[in-house]
């Protein structure tokens, strides 16, 4: 809707090549900005950043860490991060970093403006363009939403701050949170189980807490019992859109995790995990992050081509090492079901450095060394 206005307004001013290309410019530009701020309100307010993609496209090249990963993509135009706080206060952190972002950008596009309306006439087309679709950019960063797959400046600066009860609640566990995953990121799942338990017994209906103990369960190769946690928040009613997303992607994994490890009967599981995995995409959360679960799904019906793609696409989407090293184990499996058990064993070099203790990594190594 911003843009076609952008669009609208750069037509009512009769742009030429000069005023399209700054307004080409001035996109690229300003959400750039937009997503320096939260960088910059990020290190200032102690906010951890979790995930730093740069460009779009294929993957060139990952630097895994536990508490970071950095991943440069084919065209490195755009940038975007995940965020995750770990001190408390949880929501004012979040809501100054949304802060930071807006107010720098807002700098940026004033300037811009000032530079429009003030310089020679040969440089102002650029410039107007540049303008108004900064300013574009600006008023869709400010306009507060929040979805699975993203969430905007304006939604930690203007909505976070007034949230109360449940929702609330789990931005404020999320420190807890993040001590389950650093501890899972290095296989540490004794500390990881011990904070889990602590955060359900503080917090027993929050999802967060949910969600650790579903992950150390995973990790414990306790599929079916991982499973049965996630069934028991389908009965919720308090759940918005973006909360059901979440279940249902989650319950997708564990069905999928259940059968593949035969704590549950492929005829029941695979359509129901095929069915839970529609109902995510369908309440918002975003088709590439299914790809790891429908990669499993291919292989478990011996759809090897289909399994291979999906889990490379997988692995060039995932946002941590225990993800990457999850889709290179279904990688591995899938070249073994093809019969070419080289490619497996180069596969599973790096899985072995980012997670070799993950069940699903153990266990693929442990079947290619007896075959």
């Amino acid at each position: 809707m911003l843009t076609g206005l952008a669009l609208v307004v750069l037509v009512v001013w009769r742009p030429g090549v000069a005023t399209f290309g700054g307004a080409v410019f001035g996109t690229w530009a300003v959400h750039a900005v937009l997503q320096l701020g939260l960088l910059v309100g990020a290190l200032v307010f102690r906010v951890r950043v979790s995930l730093v993609e740069i460009g779009v496209g294929g993957e060139v090249r990952t630097w895994t860490k536990p508490h970071l990963r950095v991943v440069w993509r084919t065209v490195p135009l755009l940038i975007s991060l995940g965020l995750t706080s770990i001190k408390a206060p949880v929501r004012r952190r979040l809501a100054l970093t949304g802060f930071t972002s807006v107010a720098l950008c807002a700098a940026v596009v004033a300037a811009v403006w000032s530079g429009a309306l003030l310089w020679s006439d040969a440089d102002r087309p650029f410039l107007r363009g540049v303008a108004v679709a900064g300013t574009a950019v600006l008023l869709n960063g400010l306009w507060p939403r929040r979805g699975a797959g993203t969430t905007s400046p304006g939604w930690f600066l203007f909505t976070l701050p007034r949230l109360s009860g449940r929702t609330a609640a789990e931005y404020e566990a999320t420190p807890l949170v993040n001590e389950v995953s650093d501890a899972l990121a290095v296989g540490d799942l004794d500390r990881a189980e011990a904070i889990a338990d602590e955060l359900v017994e503080r917090h027993p209906t929050l999802l967060v807490a949910v969600g650790a103990r579903t992950s150390v369960l995973t990790l414990r190769a306790k599929y079916a019992e991982a499973l049965h946690a996630v069934s028991g928040l389908m009965g919720r009613t308090d759940l918005e859109p973006r909360d059901m997303a979440f279940v249902l992607a989650a319950m997708a994994s564990s069905t999928a995790n259940a059968v593949e490890g035969g704590q549950l009967p492929a005829d029941v599981g695979v359509p129901a995990a095929r069915r839970a995995t529609d109902g995510a995409i369908q309440f918002g959360y975003p088709r590439y992050r299914c790809t790891g679960t429908l990669a499993q799904l291919a292989l478990i019906e011996d759809d090897h081509a289909t399994a291979l793609a999906l889990a490379r696409q997988a692995k060039a989407t995932s946002e941590s090492g225990l993800a990457r090293a999850d889709a290179l184990a279904t990688i591995a499996r899938a070249q073994m079901a093809a019969g070419d058990n080289a490619a497996a064993r180069a596969t599973l070099v790096e899985a072995r450095e980012l997670a070799g203790w993950m069940p699903r990594v153990a266990e693929t190594t442990a079947r290619l060394t007896i075959s």
